[in-house]
């Protein structure tokens, strides 16, 4: 048993799930199924009360970034800000290339059976893809930002900046990833939820606090420090984390490896075959990335298209930066529930899975209901405190999006779920379906509604998605455990 429980990092962390679940098998004591979930309930609360913590603080920081540049800069100049921010995140799904989450599937089941060198050859393989194709992506937006969007010489200022931040960007989320897959989601969850906000907005204090000038191109400057910062700190703890098996490899272990590697389809020594097929694998989590960054960030620049009134740009996402409050309690625990699905699903054990995903609803439901309630009692105090303006302008869509988004939170492992099985016909037929049906639901009604009518095709196009994703995962996830039965 020892030799094939959780490795992860050099301190002796493993998840959270599955160390509940050795230690019950590899203690070879009288443990009742009860005391078994007891425990693994207690740690698995233990580490998402942590990493709750950390988002709930870093998304505030992002508020208040938000807010700070918002009653600090003029309309415009609060656009050029907002639209480079978008066109970061938008072009970050691109240049991501589905690598990162890939990762979550890929590394902790290879941790798990101890496929040292084939883990190491899969990291190079990421990151020499990931440097690459940021690079490629950001100057592919360079030549569309001069030769085909007219921008304004100081929106062109900010998208400069954030195309320089996108590669260090891309590697630091990808980085914390790995992170995450070792077992150590803490402290992956502190560097971008927490440090990078905390030291984007120190940097953006300093420049109220100073003579110089504030604008929206010194904001997207201050991300992008922060960014690099945050690059090295991942790097670093990376390093320390990556497991590694105490002392030489024995001629059985790794004899084991070489077994485990060719009964995947490869030759042990074959690494062509192997970039070939992690090409194909995480191609069909890049489409999924991509389409679901066009529908999250497509609204901000079609409004700034069709330019219905600086107003609209700055109230939509004025309003989504707070709805969006809710999206990080899903962006900072999807990375434990995507390693434990790895894990379990390689271990074929969905009683556990399914165990897992009510603990997931016992604490998020609650949590999401009250921020439903409190957002809908103080819409119009909350969107004033970024301009007075934004306040007739976003208040509907300020509610849409908040609904929105704590629906989209409770349902957000369907996805991976389905991903994880490889039901990639249900998984891009509903979301091409989802971004079409924005898009053209967008074109219709921003010119009549403005940021109204940007929400109601966020809502509409989301709240579909999501519903889907969630009948067919339930319904899946049952028929597995009636095969158990």
């Amino acid at each position: 048993m020892k030799n094939f429980s959780s490795f992860t990092a050099r301190d002796g962390k493993r998840s959270t799930f599955a160390h509940c679940f050795y230690y019950v098998r590899a203690k070879s004591l009288v443990f009742t199924p009860e005391l078994t979930v007891s425990l693994s309930r207690k740690a698995h609360f233990k580490e998402i009360r942590k990493i709750v913590a950390i988002a709930i603080i870093g998304q505030s920081i992002v508020f208040s970034i938000n807010l700070i540049l918002a009653r600090n800069l003029a309309v415009t100049a609060y656009e050029d800000y907002v639209v480079a921010a978008a066109l970061f995140l938008f072009l970050q799904a691109i240049a991501a290339q589905g690598v990162d989450k890939y990762t979550l599937r890929f590394l902790p089941a290879k941790f798990e059976k101890r496929q040292w060198d084939r883990s190491s050859d899969f990291m190079r393989f990421a990151l020499s893809r990931l440097a690459g194709g940021s690079i490629l992506v950001a100057l592919l937006a360079l030549f569309w930002a001069h030769e085909i969007r007219d921008f304004s010489p100081q929106t062109l200022r900010a998208v400069h900046l954030s195309l320089l931040a996108l590669p260090v960007g891309v590697l630091t989320y990808y980085q914390c990833a790995v992170l995450s897959a070792t077992g150590d989601c803490v402290r992956a969850a502190a560097v971008t939820l927490l440090i990078v906000p905390a030291l984007a907005l120190l940097l953006i204090a300093l420049l109220i606090i100073s003579p110089a000038d504030l604008s929206g191109a010194k904001g997207i400057a201050c991300w992008a420090i922060a960014w690099c910062i945050g690059f090295f700190l991942s790097a670093s703890r990376v390093r320390k984390a990556w497991p590694h098996p105490k002392g030489k490899a024995t001629a059985a272990s790794s004899a084991f490896e070489s077994s485990v590697y060719e009964s995947d389809g490869y030759e042990s020594n074959s690494s062509e075959l192997s970039t070939i097929s992690w090409r194909m694998e995480t191609l069909p989590f890049w489409l999924y990335r991509l389409s679901m960054g066009v529908i999250a960030q497509v609204a901000v620049l079609v409004l700034d298209w069709l330019q219905p009134s600086a107003a609209a740009v700055g109230a939509y996402a004025a309003a989504m930066s707070t709805a969006t409050l809710a999206s990080v309690l899903a962006v900072s625990t999807n990375r434990i529930y995507a390693r434990e699905l790895s894990v379990l699903m390689e271990m074929g054990d969905y009683q556990a899975l399914n165990r897992l995903r009510i603990q997931r609803l016992q604490w998020l439901l609650p949590v999401l209901v009250g921020f439903v309630l409190l957002t809908m009692l103080f819409t119009e105090k909350i969107l004033a405190l970024f301009h007075p303006e934004f306040v007739a302008e976003g208040s509907t869509s300020f509610r849409l999006l908040v609904i929105t988004s704590s629906t989209t939170v409770l349902l957000a492992t369907a996805p991976i779920y389905l991903k994880y099985r490889r039901q990639y016909r249900v998984v891009f037929s509903t979301v091409t379906a989802s971004a079409v049906l924005q898009i053209t639901l967008l074109v219709m009604l921003v010119p009549r509604l403005e940021a109204t009518g940007a929400a109601i095709a966020y809502t509409v196009s989301m709240l579909g998605l999501y519903g889907v994703y969630a009948i067919v995962a339930l319904r899946q996830l049952r028929m597995q455990q009636e095969k158990l039965l």
